[in-house]
This record gives structure tokens, sequence and C-alpha cells, in this order.
């Protein structure tokens, strides 16, 4: 039996949904941490990537065949109002999704109101070219610069010959990405940045403007690296309240 591509980490019939796409290589659980610090009331969906974590999938290696297999599992699943949130990668994948949802009469009537990009550079500034291929011993260097693996999965044999597909395949769904010119979408949008994360230099805001018919709406942590999402969720569940009492103001 196949592993569920959405997981419901904290279901609430209530509450505001909200669907997070994860980090290249994460999976569902990567936001364990983060919707354990989550206040409010939201009705929290997590996105467990074909070929990631416990799923016995082949990775997707391909942007289009990716969306298209998210979209068929929210169908069933996605209220209206919703919030899309991507952390680096997911953020890239989370923007396309969005994309592909605007164009399917399916989702007319229950379109994501707003989409929070986490770390996440636009698509066509991603300085990804030919890491797909890079030999073990390059990617694993990489990946342990910008804290993508911890120490000690590159230490280990196994965990290596078990992750790093998933890594290679999820680099050349962002070189998709990166080929594809921007789609202005009418959404909130909102961008967090780590001040010191090398992934996102400055003027990534302006960047992303192209991809939006509205202004984005900028949050930088001046003091985080790339990889913030796994430890700074106290000002991470500040933004997604803040932006929570905006969208019930505007109700």
């Amino acid at each position: 039996m196949s592993t569920p591509i959405l997981w419901n980490l904290r279901p609430s019939e209530t509450g505001r949904q909200i669907v997070m796409f994860p980090f290249l290589g994460g999976f569902g659980a990567s936001f364990n941490g983060l919707v354990r610090g989550l206040g409010g009331d939201w009705d929290v969906w997590t996105v467990n990537p074909p070929g990631h974590g416990p799923s016995t999938e082949p990775p997707y290696r391909y942007l289009a065949a990716l969306v298209e297999r998210y979209l068929t599992a929210l169908r069933d699943v996605l209220r209206p109002d919703a919030v899309l949130f991507g952390h680096s990668m997911g953020g890239v994948v989370a923007y396309h999704v969005l994309q592909a949802m605007a164009a399917r009469p399916s989702f007319a009537r229950r379109l994501p109101a707003d989409l929070v990009l986490s770390a996440a550079r636009a698509p066509e500034r991603l300085e990804i070219g030919g890491r797909a291929q890079l030999p073990e011993d390059e990617l694993l260097a990489h990946l342990l610069a910008f804290g993508a693996i911890p120490a000690e999965v590159a230490g280990d044999r196994s965990l290596i010959e078990l992750f790093l597909p998933a890594f290679r395949a999820d680099y050349q769904v962002l070189e998709d990405a990166k080929r594809l010119p921007p789609a202005k979408l009418d959404v909130r949008a909102h961008l967090v940045l780590g001040g010191r994360d090398p992934q996102t230099p400055e003027g990534s805001a302006a960047e992303w403007q192209a991809y939006f018919t509205e202004p984005v709406r900028t949050h930088v942590l001046g003091d985080q690296e790339h990889m913030f999402v796994l430890h700074d969720t106290e000002r991470l569940d500040r933004i997604l309240n803040d932006l929570e009492r905006v969208a019930a103001w505007q109700r």
C-alpha cells in the first residue's frame, strides 16, 4: 500500500486550512516542530512527496508530474481560503501548484488566499545547474553546507543510499521550474527570508514580484540562515497568525 501524499497532522473542522510543502529532500514529518509550535486554530496538512521519507514510491523528477499528483490529492480535501506554505524548494512547488489550480475549473471556488514562501528564491533565479548530476561527495558537501542534511546522515552509508535519490530528483524538478517563465498570480504573497541566508540574497523579494499581481509582503529574520523552519518556529507562528488575523478582518 502506498504512503498517502497528504497528511493531516493537526485536524480542525473550524480552523483555517494550511498546506505545507517541504524543502529539498524533506517530507511530511519535516514540519513536525513547526506544527507543534503553531498557536491558534489551524487545520494543518503536510505534503509527503513520492520517494521521500516513508514513501516506497520512486521520487518524481519532473515538475509537471509532481504538480499533477498534488492536485489530484488536494482536489478531495482543499477548502476555500486556505494558506499554502512552502519552505525553500517547497515554496517554488507551492507557487506552481497554485498556478495550476488557478487554471482548473474544479478549484475555481476554493482557491487558496495566501501563499507563504519561506526561504525560497524566485524560480528563474535558482542557482541549481548540474546539481542533480554531481558526484556523491560533492553533492553531500553541498547539502551539508546549508543544513539540508545533518552530519550523522552524511556519515551513514545506508542513509546516504536511501536519501540521495530524492535529493537528485528534487534538483531535477527545480531545473524544470527554472526554465518556465513567470506567470503572475492574484494571491496574497508573503516572503519570509533569513537575513544570513546566502541562498536568498538581497533582491530576492524584487525577483519574486514578477510572479504576482500585488506587492509581495516581506518578513526578514535577521539572525537566521536557510533552515530556520526547523528551529525558529516562534516567529513563523507569529507571521502565520498575523496573516490569519488580516484575512479574518478582510472577510
